[in-house]
């Protein structure tokens, strides 16, 4: 990410190469000898039964309607599409760029790379006249438009609706190919336009701003907190709008509120997905542009936007607003140039340490053995002893002795020791003291180590670390070569692994166990925080939550919310183990809601008879889609909607690396490790299981991070009704 500090005056500018125009340049219907001068112009194109009114800048409008514009010389043009924001136009919303391009006051003369063309959406401003073929009008010479002629409609598909006019009217001005600014509104429609199957190709590159990807409860208390433009809008906002309209305030009235309900609808019918679905086929250059104080559009969405579109940037302008690029028109008309110019520079590339990779599986088994020998543990207690005992603060430390002495019981003691202590000091696990008076080294441990390395930590992981990840996962990773190469495992996918060696089901749920809790408290915490609206309400949640496990995300999620009941699905040998741990639970009331069901997420073909259809609330499957052959996942997925009630919601939590492939390393690792179990599986991406949770229905696929640098989440809803969009 970027960050544009906008300097009065002081606005610091890249050397760049000027384009020049020829010494005789031929303008359109023109002779040789003319210098090309800077064309501005209105035209009326009428497409998909509409007649839009078009605004064009370093564009020459033929005589002839039948012929394209061209470019204002006889230079290499580049065409802009401006698409504006709600009840915008062309005018109101892109006035200063239609007047003087994409310039800086800095620059001499004019820019002539660049050909704007701004249109007004259909049923705004003066796009409304509905005739049989188009006309060119002079500037004094626009026919003003009657009211009524043509509505604005709010369908759900009016994005990609809008999407497909701008398409559309390109394509009669004669652009096969441009780029597209979208701004508010504009922004959602632009991510359509360069998602869409049928459009995409014509969009080399993207520029989106104060535009959001999904609307939210709050979302819409707002705008219903603005509905009434006579109580609630300033007067000079409700002057603008009535004039770039051409309507009176009945009208303005008519179409807020037809907007704001288009909203509630979207909310209601469509999970608020705005434009999440295709946020993941964009694949042209896309910039993201911020403003640092736009209380329209927070900085969340922003970087919503420019994580899921694969190798986005995103650029923040630190003094910016919703409107940024009218307030601060010279940067951004500088951040912008660049990036469709190519010549925004790229982030300087980190050379990769061959040694430390080399070398880290040696870390990694020093770990290991830190924890069986119980290292943190005993400085741990030492620690905490010593303060209890000397009130001497966070600032006590173990020598080497106290160490020696805790860890004598598993027989390493002396250089050994000595020597696993220095090489954890080196990776950074212990802290070495200085000694005093030439002492024995002094020993402590950073905030990380104690928070999750110590039994006495309610965040510690370390049975998870030692028996998952050491005793089955490092071992596995030792053929992976083979693997690789063969394409087939000795144990093929954990059903034939839990199968064929029961014990190592069992040790392998209890270190999940371990590891998942901590999860799922912070899971569910998000869950209904961020994406359920009505979860403490009186009614049962139910949730099936799918290769569960030791069921440590059902237990956390019966445990902190009252009136959820899971049922957790698993194989054969894994639900013995998650039995036990339920028998176990302390709290009768929570082992009461919880049940189980021995069925394999591998062959979805299982569940029918099993599996109410339409009766679940929720429906999880945290580490499931990574494990299970990539020809299995539509069956599962399309299982979870058929489980799922309408309106119900699906929770996919896992190993994802980002869509532009970069990483992140902790969970393309994972990915790699899961190579060795299921040879067969999908490398996930977001990107890649949206796409097929859209194929079975789901709608509003949002995506989050959960363990940041590891594992996120989508969480995609079952609409209220068939064959929504």
């Amino acid at each position: 990410m970027l960050r544009v500090p906008l300097l009065r005056n002081a606005i610091r500018r890249q050397r760049r190469q000027k384009l020049a125009l020829p010494p005789t340049a031929t303008t359109a219907g023109g002779a040789r000898g003319m210098t090309a001068a800077v064309s501005r112009s209105s035209r009326r194109v009428t497409v998909r039964g509409v007649d839009f009114h078009v605004e064009l800048r370093n564009l020459i409008t033929p005589s002839s309607n039948d012929d394209a514009p061209t470019a204002a010389g006889d230079v290499a043009i580049h065409p802009v599409l401006c698409l504006p924001g709600a009840l915008g136009t062309a005018r109101s919303d892109f006035g200063p760029l239609l007047d003087r391009g994409l310039k800086t006051n800095d620059d001499d003369g004019e820019d002539i790379s660049f050909g704007i063309v701004a249109l007004d959406p259909r049923g705004l401003g003066q796009s409304v006249i509905h005739t049989a073929t188009a006309t060119t009008f002079d500037d004094d010479e626009h026919r003003r438009p009657q009211r009524g002629e043509i509505s604005r409609s709010y369908p759900l598909d009016f994005y990609r609706r809008d999407a497909l006019d701008a398409h559309a009217v390109m394509t009669q001005l004669g652009f096969p190919q441009f780029s597209v600014l979208g701004w508010s509104d504009g922004a959602i429609t632009a991510v359509h336009l360069a998602s869409h199957p049928d459009t995409k190709s014509a969009v080399r590159k993207l520029v989106v701003w104060g535009g959001n990807a999904y609307v939210t409860g709050k979302d819409l208390e707002a705008w219903e907190a603005v509905r009434d433009v006579k109580q609630t809008w300033s007067q000079r906002m409700r002057s603008d709008k009535l004039a770039c309209l051409n309507v009176e305030l009945p009208e303005l009235q008519r179409l807020n509120d037809e907007l704001t309900d288009a909203y509630g609808a979207i909310y209601e019918k469509k999970g608020g997905d705005l434009c999440l679905r295709e946020l993941h086929d964009v694949s042209c250059p896309t910039l993201v542009l911020h403003g640092a104080k736009d209380v329209i559009c927070y900085e969340e969405h922003a970087r919503y936007v420019s994580r899921q579109i694969a190798n986005a940037k995103l650029v923040v302008f630190d003094e910016g607003k919703h409107n940024l690029h009218l307030r601060h028109a010279d940067a951004f008309s500088e951040v912008v140039r660049d990036f469709l110019t190519g010549q925004e520079g790229e982030e300087e590339e980190v050379e990769p340490a061959i040694d430390e990779i080399a070398y880290a599986f040696m870390g990694s088994k020093a770990l290991f053995t830190a924890l069986r020998v119980g290292v943190f543990d005993a400085i741990d207690v030492i620690c905490r002893e010593k303060e209890a005992a000397d009130a001497v603060g966070g600032n006590a430390m173990a020598s080497f002795e106290d160490v020696e002495e805790r860890c004598a019981s598993g027989g390493v003691t002396g250089e050994r020791l000595k020597t696993l202590l220095t090489a954890c000091v080196g990776l950074r696990l212990i802290r070495r003291c200085h000694p005093i008076l030439g002492g024995e080294s002094q020993y402590r441990l950073p905030k990380a180590s104690a928070e999750q390395l110590c039994r006495s930590s309610r965040q510690y992981w370390g049975d998870y670390i030692m028996g998952q990840v050491d005793a089955q996962f490092y071992e596995r990773m030792t053929h992976l070569y083979d693997i690789m190469e063969s394409g087939t495992a000795a144990t093929h996918g954990y059903e034939a692994w839990f199968e064929k060696d029961p014990d190592a089901a069992k040790r392998y749920t209890e270190a999940q166990h371990n590891g998942s809790l901590a999860t799922g408290y912070a899971l569910w915490k998000r869950f209904f925080a961020d994406y359920y609206d009505d979860s403490r309400d009186n009614n049962e949640l139910l949730l099936l939550d799918v290769g569960g496990g030791s069921g440590a995300f059902s237990i956390a999620a019966a445990r902190t919310i009252p009136n959820c009941s899971a049922v957790i699905l698993d194989l054969p040998n894994v639900i013995t183990v998650a039995r036990d741990i339920i028998a176990k639970e302390k709290d009768p009331t929570v082992q009461k809601r919880l049940s189980t069901l021995a069925l394999s997420a591998t062959s979805p073909s299982q569940w029918q008879g099993l599996v109410k259809d339409n009766s679940f609330d929720l429906v999880l499957l945290s580490y499931v889609s990574g494990s299970i052959p990539v020809q299995n996942l539509a069956g599962l997925y399309a299982n979870a909607f058929r489980a799922l009630r309408p309106g119900g919601r699906l929770i996919i939590h896992d190993f994802f690396v980002d869509n532009a492939g970069d990483g992140p390393k902790s969970a393309a690792l994972w990915a790699l490790a899961h190579v060795t179990v299921n040879p067969e599986g999908m490398g996930l991406r977001p990107n890649r299981v949206v796409g097929m949770l859209g194929r079975e229905g789901f709608v509003a696929p949002r995506v989050d991070d959960l363990i940041l640098g590891a594992t996120q989440i989508i969480v995609a809803t079952k609409p209220l009704t068939t064959g929504v969009l």
